[in-house]
Protein backbone atom coordinates (compact mmCIF):
# COMPACT_ATOMS: atom_id res chain seq x y z
CA UNK A 1 0.00 0.00 0.00
CA UNK A 2 1.65 3.42 -0.91
CA UNK A 3 0.51 6.81 0.83
CA UNK A 4 0.69 9.40 -1.48
CA UNK A 5 1.70 12.90 -0.16
CA UNK A 6 -0.53 15.88 0.04
CA UNK A 7 0.96 18.77 -1.79
CA UNK A 8 0.38 21.46 0.40
CA UNK A 9 2.43 25.43 0.74
CA UNK A 10 5.24 25.46 3.17
CA UNK A 11 5.57 28.48 4.91
CA UNK A 12 7.72 30.02 3.11
CA UNK A 13 5.80 30.20 0.03
CA UNK A 14 2.87 31.73 2.03
CA UNK A 15 4.93 34.68 3.28
CA UNK A 16 6.76 35.29 -0.06
CA UNK A 17 2.68 35.33 -1.49
CA UNK A 18 1.59 37.42 1.81
CA UNK A 19 4.81 40.03 0.96
CA UNK A 20 4.05 40.22 -3.19
CA UNK A 21 0.04 41.49 -1.95
CA UNK A 22 1.08 43.59 0.17
CA UNK A 23 3.16 45.18 -1.69
CA UNK A 24 0.71 45.48 -4.65
CA UNK A 25 -1.53 46.96 -2.05
CA UNK A 26 0.94 49.74 -1.08
CA UNK A 27 1.49 50.56 -4.82
CA UNK A 28 -2.55 51.05 -5.37
CA UNK A 29 -3.22 53.13 -2.14
CA UNK A 30 -2.50 56.18 -3.18
CA UNK A 31 -4.29 55.85 -6.48
CA UNK A 32 -7.30 54.75 -4.41
CA UNK A 33 -7.18 58.07 -2.33
CA UNK A 34 -7.43 60.57 -5.25
CA UNK A 35 -10.52 58.35 -6.36
CA UNK A 36 -12.48 58.50 -3.26
CA UNK A 37 -13.11 62.41 -3.75
CA UNK A 38 -13.87 62.06 -7.48
CA UNK A 39 -16.35 59.33 -6.22
CA UNK A 40 -17.60 61.74 -4.02
CA UNK A 41 -18.09 64.62 -6.61
CA UNK A 42 -19.79 62.66 -8.43
CA UNK A 43 -22.44 61.19 -5.95
CA UNK A 44 -23.08 65.03 -4.88
CA UNK A 45 -23.59 66.16 -8.73
CA UNK A 46 -26.36 63.48 -8.88
CA UNK A 47 -28.06 64.19 -5.97
CA UNK A 48 -28.07 67.77 -7.29
CA UNK A 49 -29.13 66.76 -10.70
CA UNK A 50 -31.95 64.54 -8.80
CA UNK A 51 -33.46 67.38 -6.82
CA UNK A 52 -33.52 69.61 -9.66
CA UNK A 53 -35.67 66.72 -11.54
CA UNK A 54 -37.81 66.21 -8.67
CA UNK A 55 -38.40 70.04 -7.94
CA UNK A 56 -38.96 70.80 -11.94
CA UNK A 57 -42.83 69.59 -10.94
CA UNK A 58 -42.57 72.49 -8.55
CA UNK A 59 -41.12 75.19 -10.56
CA UNK A 60 -44.27 75.14 -12.83
CA UNK A 61 -47.19 75.12 -10.14
CA UNK A 62 -45.39 77.41 -7.38
CA UNK A 63 -42.13 76.81 -5.56
CA UNK A 64 -42.95 75.18 -2.05
CA UNK A 65 -42.83 77.92 0.63
CA UNK A 66 -41.54 77.63 3.91
CA UNK A 67 -44.18 77.62 6.52
CA UNK A 68 -44.64 81.09 8.88
CA UNK A 69 -42.44 81.84 11.82
CA UNK A 70 -39.46 79.04 10.50
CA UNK A 71 -36.35 80.38 10.21
CA UNK A 72 -34.73 79.98 6.68
CA UNK A 73 -31.27 77.46 7.98
CA UNK A 74 -33.47 76.39 10.84
CA UNK A 75 -32.70 72.99 11.59
CA UNK A 76 -36.49 73.32 11.62
CA UNK A 77 -36.34 73.93 8.00
CA UNK A 78 -34.04 71.53 7.17
CA UNK A 79 -36.79 68.91 8.02
CA UNK A 80 -39.34 70.34 6.52
CA UNK A 81 -37.36 70.13 3.60
CA UNK A 82 -37.09 66.49 4.06
CA UNK A 83 -40.45 65.53 5.05
CA UNK A 84 -42.08 67.19 2.10
CA UNK A 85 -40.03 66.03 -0.43
CA UNK A 86 -40.09 62.49 0.67
CA UNK A 87 -44.14 62.73 0.78
CA UNK A 88 -44.70 64.63 -2.30
CA UNK A 89 -42.00 63.01 -4.03
CA UNK A 90 -40.69 60.19 -2.94
CA UNK A 91 -37.60 61.19 -2.29
CA UNK A 92 -35.33 59.48 0.25
CA UNK A 93 -33.41 61.94 2.83
CA UNK A 94 -29.76 60.54 1.40
CA UNK A 95 -31.07 62.64 -1.64
CA UNK A 96 -29.77 65.91 0.67
CA UNK A 97 -26.02 64.58 1.49
CA UNK A 98 -23.25 65.15 0.22
CA UNK A 99 -20.42 62.18 1.33
CA UNK A 100 -18.35 64.37 1.02
CA UNK A 101 -19.55 66.42 3.66
CA UNK A 102 -20.86 63.55 5.56
CA UNK A 103 -17.43 62.58 6.50
CA UNK A 104 -16.51 66.09 7.34
CA UNK A 105 -19.40 66.18 9.69
CA UNK A 106 -18.66 63.49 11.30
CA UNK A 107 -16.41 65.44 14.04
CA UNK A 108 -19.37 67.33 15.13
CA UNK A 109 -22.07 66.26 17.95
CA UNK A 110 -25.08 64.81 16.09
CA UNK A 111 -26.87 67.91 17.29
CA UNK A 112 -24.74 70.00 15.74
CA UNK A 113 -24.56 68.04 12.16
CA UNK A 114 -27.17 69.79 9.24
CA UNK A 115 -30.02 67.61 7.96
CA UNK A 116 -29.43 68.92 4.45
CA UNK A 117 -26.19 70.22 2.33
CA UNK A 118 -27.88 71.39 -0.24
CA UNK A 119 -30.03 74.76 0.56
CA UNK A 120 -32.70 75.59 -2.07
CA UNK A 121 -33.21 78.57 -3.54
CA UNK A 122 -36.27 80.63 -1.78
CA UNK A 123 -38.58 81.63 -4.90
CA UNK A 124 -41.54 82.96 -4.48
CA UNK A 125 -44.73 80.93 -4.61
CA UNK A 126 -45.68 82.07 -7.96
CA UNK A 127 -46.20 79.62 -10.48
CA UNK A 128 -43.54 78.96 -13.23
CA UNK A 129 -40.94 81.94 -11.07
CA UNK A 130 -38.50 79.23 -10.73
CA UNK A 131 -38.27 79.02 -14.60
CA UNK A 132 -37.52 82.75 -15.24
CA UNK A 133 -34.23 83.41 -14.47
CA UNK A 134 -31.82 80.21 -15.99
CA UNK A 135 -28.75 81.62 -13.93
CA UNK A 136 -30.64 81.58 -10.77
CA UNK A 137 -29.32 78.30 -8.98
CA UNK A 138 -32.19 75.91 -7.53
CA UNK A 139 -29.86 74.89 -4.80
CA UNK A 140 -26.96 75.45 -3.62
CA UNK A 141 -24.24 72.95 -1.41
CA UNK A 142 -23.08 74.33 1.71
CA UNK A 143 -19.41 73.95 1.88
CA UNK A 144 -16.88 74.42 -0.60
CA UNK A 145 -15.68 70.26 -0.32
CA UNK A 146 -14.99 69.80 -4.07
CA UNK A 147 -12.70 72.55 -4.37
CA UNK A 148 -13.64 75.79 -7.26
CA UNK A 149 -16.60 76.73 -4.75
CA UNK A 150 -19.70 75.27 -3.74
CA UNK A 151 -21.66 72.91 -6.33
CA UNK A 152 -24.92 74.23 -7.49
CA UNK A 153 -27.73 73.16 -10.14
CA UNK A 154 -29.40 75.70 -12.42
CA UNK A 155 -32.86 75.67 -13.73
CA UNK A 156 -31.89 73.68 -16.93
CA UNK A 157 -29.81 71.01 -15.22
CA UNK A 158 -27.06 72.17 -15.09
CA UNK A 159 -24.39 71.07 -12.38
CA UNK A 160 -21.48 73.45 -11.82
CA UNK A 161 -18.63 74.84 -9.27
CA UNK A 162 -20.04 78.47 -8.36
CA UNK A 163 -16.62 79.14 -8.86
CA UNK A 164 -17.11 78.71 -13.02
CA UNK A 165 -19.29 82.22 -12.97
Amino acid sequence: MRLSRLRAFTLLEMVAAITIVMILVALIYPALEKISPRAELVVCMGNLRNLRSAFAVYATDGWPQIPAGVALGSMEEQSWWIKRTKEDLGLPEKTWHCPSLTRLFRSLPEAERPLIHYLPTPFSGEPNKANRNAQMPWFIEIGDVHGAGNMLVRQNGTVEPSGNR
